[in-house]
């Protein structure tokens, strides 16, 4: 999801591929490795020392997991997560990576130096993590080799002016990244802050995937990539409003054919009347065919005069889309993140009914992730990349320190549920 971090200025001397050591900062952590499956629903906490104690100094946000649900990645604030950790300082994030199969912690961004690091993602075949990272004053986007260690700049050869990127999106070979490009100057005509850019790493090219925009004071952030990289879905945003909907639609969501150089609107109507208020956080499926996304828009289905935001589900190939409700009829719920199939989300349930839930499309089933220890609902929040291929395991941050016992530290937390 797109994350707004201010003007920042300077440029790293980093350039191209940043060499580093085979497997750097690869520690013991967190006690033995996961035990093999079959012992039923369950959650276990993910950010723990080596140890097998409790995080301290800071909370820990942004889990994704690997399509096989081995590796999971996070942020934190944390200091006592892998031995010699000297990033310190007040809410400095580090990206970590854990290795459920070895038992293993790493700190990703140790190399780059001290700074902010955040928002991982994980390509699908498990091999990559990209990532922002703070560097010589100025965020960029770093993709690294979970076998060799190896780490890359992944936001090169973009527009003139744009040395910045944020925010990355990965293909399921890892080959694509979809991120916001980051201008230093003066903004262009008509757009305010970042475009949508796709980087090749085998052919070193990138190229821009965002649309041209028709109205003034236009943005773009919240990039998502196909498993084969040739579709990326984004929103586009003004601070102002006035999109095709009217004044009230502040934003919208696009998708973009690399092959063709198709750009398409998606929060439209079935007959493609634009939504008529804003809409978010788009998520596409692995093969492309279906994106969801967060609207408060009225129109683009039939929604009743209360509610504030619904889930919309769009089939890219036959133009149909549907509202999602939330769980037990619930009005409010986010899709968090989306299947390869298009077949499940991950969806937080709001207002009535707290909670982070697998909602399975075909068969209406609604499965909790965020239990209390007393089996009830609680509240809870996921990234994109929360939720494993099969659905059967979503990782997810909360405050709340009854998900599991003994949870002491007063802090957020990153949980991984087994739903089975």
């Amino acid at each position: 999801m797109g994350v707004d971090r201010g003007t920042r200025s300077g440029r790293p001397t980093l350039t191209g591929a940043v060499a580093v050591a085979v497997l750097v900062g690869a520690v013991a952590a967190g006690g033995p490795p996961a035990a093999a499956g079959g012992q039923g629903p369950r959650t276990e906490r993910v950010n723990t020392a080596p140890d097998g104690s409790e995080a301290v100094g800071g909370g820990s946000y942004n889990a994704a997991i690997s399509a096989d649900g081995r590796y999971v990645a996070f942020d934190s604030e944390a200091d006592n997560l892998v031995p010699g950790d000297d990033n310190d300082g007040a809410l400095v994030r580090d990206v970590f990576l854990r290795d459920r199969r070895t038992g293993t912690t790493r700190r990703l961004n140790a190399p780059l130096g001290h700074g902010n690091a955040d928002l991982a993602t994980i390509s699908a075949d498990g091999r990559y993590v990209a990532f922002n990272a703070e560097t010589g004053g100025r965020y960029h986007v770093y993709v690294y080799e979970i076998r060799t260690g190896r780490l890359e700049r992944a936001d090169l050869g973009m527009d003139t002016g744009y040395d910045g990127g944020e925010s990355p999106a990965l293909s399921a070979d890892g080959r694509y990244v979809a991120f916001v490009g980051r201008q230093s100057a003066v903004p262009p005509e008509k757009e305010e802050m970042g475009r949508i850019y796709v980087r090749d790493r085998r052919t070193g090219t990138t190229r821009r995937a965002s649309r041209v925009p028709a109205e003034e004071g236009r943005a773009f952030d919240s990039p998502r990539i196909s498993a084969d990289g040739s579709r990326v879905v984004y929103r586009e945003r003004s601070r102002r409003g006035g999109g095709p909907g009217g004044d009230r639609d502040w934003a919208d969501i696009h998708l973009a054919d690399l092959r063709t150089g198709e750009q398409r609107q998606i929060d439209t109507t079935a007959d493609g009347l634009p939504a008529t208020s804003g809409s978010t956080d788009p998520l596409i499926s692995a093969d492309g065919r279906t994106v969801a996304f967060n609207s408060a828009a009225k129109n683009i289905v039939p929604v009743p005069d209360e509610a504030r935001s619904y889930v919309f589900v769009r089939n890219t190939r036959t133009g149909a889309i549907r509202r999602v409700d939330g769980i037990n009829g619930n009005q409010y719920a986010e899709a968090d993140a989306i299947g390869p199939d298009g077949r499940r989300l991950l969806l937080h349930s709001y207002g009535v009914e707290y909670g982070l839930y697998v909602k399975d499309l075909k068969t209406g089933q609604d499965t909790l992730v965020s239990p209390g220890t007393d089996g009830k609902p609680r509240a809870a929040t996921a990234g994109p990349d929360g939720m494993t291929a099969d659905g059967r395991k979503a990782v997810f941050e909360s405050h709340l320190d009854d998900l599991v016992a003994g949870d002491t530290n007063h802090e957020t937390d990153v949980f991984l549920r087994h739903t089975r």
